[in-house]
């Protein structure tokens, strides 16, 4: 039971991920049948290498393949400059995490191997990281890496940072990768999740690459509208000066007492243009703000509903244990301290009631949850998730 939990929340994990590609309209084409047999080529290869009675050398083989793909992949992001700044204020290094861990993977004894591999066998979507992180590079820089001519995915200048065409769905797509890996981490025990812990920072590092190319998009493109803005009104003003010259000589020649009328009228003119540009100006700005402030938080409601529901999954897993399994203390500390002991008693009663309402049997469960909130009330929080967890279960069976 103890194995099965941590590989439900990864498979959960790896559901919510696909769950956020569809939302995002990101959904992948069937593959064609060449490319599904490679992909079960390689499921059989890794099964194989995975195997126990495999010689266990293939798999301190395996990760180091894996080590290098990883680095393979983030190293365009981490080539551009402005991005590697922003690494290392971050203190993320990711490069030198894998690098780390290769070297502590060629230390490792042949018993910590049997361990690791075993520990692996529980992750089985370790393996798929080097092409989900692969999968976020532009096409000529995915070309460049099959032939090893690395080159920066965009250099430090507004141009390329605008052709780059990051959007708030790669990075939504990043980040759900990200949430993978820290599921895949948790899966594996200390002291043998070092590779994963790299893998993870490594991801990491992505999204925060490509967050920051997308601000330097951000940032260039409103540059790059208030100059066409500038240009128009400076090119306009010239045109209207040119045209009052003009009319001026002329006016001038055939009747010199129609001169000042004429040109109070131009200026009239020209502040009526001028006045219309600088409200066109500010209404473009405002709505462009307006909508980087709904994309942004349209991105946290996602976030913050994928962490709901991830802990919600994780809280009905441990409602399911054995009586004498060791509960998890966050959830049966109360929420005035810190924890969520309020969710577990909302979770229970739902279940409850939605068995109920679909003409089910909760058989005794109804009194082990008024034993539960009674604890609850009286201050007795481990009693109170002790029943929490047998109305649950009674309800459940």
């Amino acid at each position: 039971m103890t194995c099965l939990r941590p590989l439900a929340i990864s498979l959960i994990s790896l559901m919510l991920i696909l769950q956020l590609s569809f939302a995002t309209q990101t959904i992948a084409a069937p593959l064609p049948a060449g490319a599904q047999s490679a992909q079960h080529i390689e499921r059989e290869r890794l099964s194989r290498i995975m195997n126990p009675a495999t010689d266990v050398e293939e798999f301190r083989q395996e990760l180091n393949n894996y080590l290098t793909e990883m680095a393979d992949a983030i190293r365009p992001f981490n080539e551009i400059k402005v991005v590697r700044e922003e690494l290392n204020r971050s203190g993320l290094k990711p490069l030198e995490m894998l690098a780390q861990a290769k070297r502590s993977v060629a230390e490792l004894s042949t018993a910590d191997l049997f361990a690791m591999r075993a520990a692996y066998a529980n992750a089985p979507s370790w393996r798929e990281q080097p092409n989900n992180l692969r999968s976020l590079l532009n096409p000529e820089v995915q070309q460049q890496q099959k032939s090893e001519d690395i080159t920066p995915l965009v250099a430090d200048n507004c141009a390329d940072g605008i052709n780059a065409g990051i959007t708030n769905t790669d990075i939504a797509i990043a980040d759900a990768f990200r949430i993978a890996a820290e599921a895949i981490q948790d899966v594996i025990p200390p002291p043998f999740n070092f590779v994963a812990v790299a893998a993870t920072a490594a991801t990491k590092g992505v999204v925060l690459a490509l967050q920051t190319l997308k601000n330097i998009k951000d940032d260039c493109e409103g540059d790059a509208f208030e100059a066409a803005i500038q240009t128009q009104i400076a090119d306009s003003t010239t045109t209207i000066i040119s045209a009052v010259s003009s009319a001026q000589t002329a006016i001038v020649n055939n009747d010199n007492s129609n001169a000042a009328t004429i040109n109070n009228n131009i200026t009239a003119a020209k502040t009526e243009i001028v006045n219309n540009d600088n409200t066109n100006t500010a209404n473009i700005i405002a709505n462009d703000n307006s909508n980087r402030a709904l994309i942004i938080a349209n991105d946290n409601a996602n976030a913050n509903a994928l962490r709901d529901l991830l802990l919600r999954t994780q809280i009905e897993a441990d409602l399911a244990e054995a009586d004498n399994a060791t509960p998890v203390a966050w959830y049966l500390t109360p929420t005035a301290n810190g924890g969520h002991l309020n969710l577990v008693q909302t979770i229970v009663t739902q279940t409850l009631a939605n068995i109920l309402a679909a003409g089910g049997n909760i058989g005794n469960a109804q009194s082990f949850l008024d034993r539960a909130n009674a604890d609850k009330a009286a201050g007795n929080f481990e009693s109170a998730y002790a029943n929490y967890r047998k109305a649950y279960k009674a309800a459940a069976n």
